[in-house]
């Protein structure tokens, strides 16, 4: 079994390695000078790389392929710092699946956890020809293994050579590894790809740029997120894709509402309605979404029902989901639909154009200051009108406002203290966690009686609408206990140390 690994690729022509006869003999007479080289025979391997969309295991530190022989297929996972791959055997996977399809083993142990809900999608695809050699030392042993990996196409990834030592003889594969350097060969990191666009809209401007080019930037890269999300909420490859879609949306709307005095008069009258529509057309299916996830901890609730009580609710949900997702996928293949994004690409570029003369807001500082202080006194203002009898539709609409001070935070963080920003997202995100708590325990203890009606109208069976009623308890409960929490986590959000640091924020000193 090996102990570690070290790949290596040409520094300048990307063939070099074993293309042609010449090359191979190249890499075996280097290698001649210290070892005896066993050449084995060359090999068509397919070979897809997995990964999730934001790339989760590469995050990991890991690599997972299914890779296809002519003996069969197999799933290869390999660790960070060179550690010893792990191979198993598999039948007919196909991708994208989460990774409860994988076996049962030391893959699925490995892979599952970093995954969580997000599904195994193809990050690259190639088919490749290898050829492994074994290097004996003068006794005979087998002490290396070196593995000469080529492209069949041009477009794929350069010629690799892969260095394995067995157990015990490192210093053996450290010294193959500088016979291959002499011939040009370099380290190379493992599972380059494009990654989904995340970087920070506004990175590379200053408090003095022009208000619209730093809007235009970040409405740009909301864009950009929902197109890359798009294709995966349309083959409902993960439930990930359509929120990462709905979070795009959210921070266009929450943009457009804090720049207003920065903007044209259409984005309100116009647009700010459009992104409203289409935020509320994807709303019922990540409702449903949510609901489905979280029935595993649902069933862990239950104490007078038997879990298996809820099944007739998860198939429920299941039916109620597959309606609404036709309709939203319907909406989002509609021409309509097309019509809005490329007006939309449209209007942006416009926004470029717009003379800041025009805008009462003509710099981003200016407007980051603005949105900030604006966004941070509604917050106040409103969380401290909230009393022990104010109704759930206050905490609702706190909580709205809670949102709109966080993507003010986020849009603007390029250009203001990154140390003070920070303190003020974490005293935030307490706040925005007991509302959140609180609203969904609202919002959930309404649908679970809204789906109990119309399971009850289908003939359902008493055990179900028993445990529906449990859940329905334990949901009153977790909203009085957010309730309760509200208070001392406003206090924290509202204390003097806090509001001088958002004051700071929002350009007063």
């Amino acid at each position: 079994m090996t102990s570690a690994t070290r790949t290596l690729q040409a520094a300048s022509d990307p063939r070099l390695g074993f293309g042609l006869g010449l090359e191979l003999e190249a890499i075996v007479a280097a290698l001649s000078t210290q070892y005896t080289v066993v050449t084995g025979p060359k090999q068509f391997v397919r070979r897809a790389r997995l990964d999730t969309f934001d790339r989760r295991l590469r995050e990991a530190g890991l690599t997972l392929e299914h890779q296809i022989v002519a003996t069969g297929e197999r799933l290869v996972l390999r660790g960070p710092g060179g550690a010893s791959p792990v191979a198993v055997p598999v039948t007919g996977l196909h991708w994208p699946a989460l990774a409860e399809v994988l076996p049962t083993g030391p893959v699925r142990e490995a892979i599952a956890p970093v995954t969580g809900i997000r599904a195994l999608t193809v990050a690259s695809d190639e088919r490749r020809r290898v050829r492994l050699l074994e290097l004996h030392n003068e006794d005979g042993k087998t002490v290396v293994r070196v593995e000469l990996d080529e492209p069949v196409s041009a477009a794929a990834a350069p010629a690799q050579v892969t260095v394995r030592a067995l157990r015990g003889y490192d210093d053996q594969a450290r010294r193959a590894g500088r016979l291959l350097d002499n011939l040009g060969f370099h380290g190379v990191e493992q599972g380059e790809d494009r990654e989904p666009s995340s970087a920070a809209p506004t990175a590379g401007l200053d408090r003095a740029a022009p208000a619209n080019l730093l809007l235009t930037r970040a409405l740009s890269q909301f864009l950009a997120t929902m197109r890359e999300n798009l294709p995966g909420l349309l083959d409902d490859v993960d439930t990930e894709f359509l929120h990462d879609f709905r979070v795009a949306v959210r921070r266009t709307r929450a943009t457009l509402k804090l720049a207003r005095p920065a903007l044209p008069e259409v984005m309100r009258s116009r647009w700010e309605p459009a992104f409203k529509g289409l935020g509320d057309t994807t709303t019922p299916v990540r409702d449903l979404d949510v609901y489905e996830l979280d029935l595993p901890t649902m069933r862990g609730w239950l104490v007078a029902a038997d879990p298996a009580d809820l099944e007739p609710l998860a198939t429920h949900l299941r039916r109620r989901r597959a309606v609404e997702r036709r309709t939203l996928v319907r909406r989002l293949r509609s021409v309509s639909f097309e019509r809005l994004v490329t007006r939309w690409e449209e209007e942006l570029a416009r926004l470029v154009d717009t003379p800041e003369a025009d805008q009462e807001f003509q710099s981003a500082g200016q407007l980051a200051d603005r949105s900030i202080s604006r966004a941070y006194r509604r917050v106040a203002r409103e969380g401290a009108l909230i009393g022990a009898d104010s109704p759930a539709g206050d905490l609702h609409r706190l909580r709205k406002r809670c949102k709109e001070l966080r993507y003010a935070l986020e849009v603007f963080a390029p250009l203001i203290d990154s140390a003070a920003r920070r303190r003020a997202v974490a005293d935030l995100k307490g706040l925005q966690d007991v509302l959140g708590r609180f609203q969904d325990s609202e919002v959930q203890r309404q649908a679970l009686r809204g789906f109990a009606e119309e399971m009850m109208a289908a003939g359902t069976p008493a055990g179900a609408m028993l445990a529906m009623g449990e859940l329905i308890g334990h949901l009153d409960a977790e909203q009085d206990r957010a309730r309760r929490e509200f208070d001392v986590a406003f206090a924290r959000f509202a204390r003097p140390s806090s509001l001088q640091m958002m004051h700071r924020l929002g350009g007063r000193r």
